[in-house]
């Protein structure tokens, strides 16, 4: 049993961590994670943008996102933080979680830096956490040290953030908040709403509007966007399972397998099976 099972979190580093993100092609982590760097760079495309991570920054990943390793350095060196949310739920943090909670998701997947002597501080810290989770020797609290030593790493992050919120959290414009929104409500409804109207009804604003802020700040239209985030979705669903194209067309809300192959084969270039078959050994 792994210790993400067993104790609800786990370290990995830049040893193990690609058994955890696949790289070649389109994934989705099964728990969200903190990812800290502290050499080298890693190149990820998640969802319709690229994002390079580097030395002295940090990342936060969800499983709502579908990420793609592009490259890696060779002085790659990071830690890997995942968790389960049940877990970090049931400690007794006494710092405000809302405000956390909204830096977190406003910093999401991207690369935020740190300063160094922080860095130092939570990686010695992160490194005594997967010390303990490693160690084979019979300990009679090892879930009470994990437990407290997770809550410390914990503490150390919402001290950062504490830092940061009036300078961070206060700078998200409207634009910017209606292009958050929008992105959140993506990913809970993406498999069953697709049009734009719908995310624009949603923030009680013209589905003009919307789509000039979203190409205002994010480069692309929201069509394009919503686009992307259902082929990225096919694409973790064709290389990750066996399932029949059909079974996949049906998960993705396509009313049969031919509508969900036009759809993806205007935007990809290949059917889905052609796709399929590039990742078979």
């Amino acid at each position: 049993m792994s210790a993400l099972e067993k104790f609800g979190v786990d370290i990995f580093t830049e040893h193990n961590i690609f058994e955890r993100i696949a790289v070649g092609k389109p994934f989705r982590p099964e728990n969200p994670a903190f990812i800290f760097i502290k050499s080298g760079t890693i190149k990820l495309r998640q969802h319709f943008s690229d994002l390079e991570v580097s030395a002295n920054m940090f990342m936060v990943t969800d499983p709502q996102t579908i990420y793609e390793v592009v490259g890696v350095t060779d002085d790659f060196q990071s830690r890997m933080v995942s968790y389960k949310r049940e877990f970090i739920s049931a400690l007794s943090l006494k710092f405000n979680r809302l405000i956390t909670y909204r830096y977190f998701r406003q910093q999401m997947n991207k690369g935020v830096p740190f300063p160094e002597d922080e860095m130092e501080v939570v990686w010695k810290s992160v490194n005594f956490l997967k010390y303990i989770l490693d160690s084979e020797t019979e300990m009679l609290y090892k879930k009470e040290m994990v437990e407290h030593l997770f809550s410390v790493f914990c503490y150390q992050m919402a001290g950062i953030i504490s830092k940061e919120d009036n300078s961070s959290m206060n700078q998200m414009s409207r634009q910017e908040e209606i292009v958050f929104v929008f992105l959140t409500d993506l990913a809970e409804y993406h498999l069953t709403e697709r049009t734009v109207e719908f995310y624009a009804e949603r923030q009680s604003i013209t589905t003009r509007h919307l789509s000039t802020v979203v190409k205002t700040i994010t480069g692309k239209s929201a069509s394009q966007i919503i686009a992307l985030i259902v082929i990225n979705e096919a694409k973790v669903l064709l290389n990750s399972s066996s399932k029949p194209v059909s079974e996949v067309s049906s998960i993705l809300g396509f009313s049969d397998q031919y509508s969900f192959s036009h759809f993806f084969k205007k935007h990809l270039e290949v059917s889905p099976t052609q796709y399929r078959h590039q990742f078979e050994s």
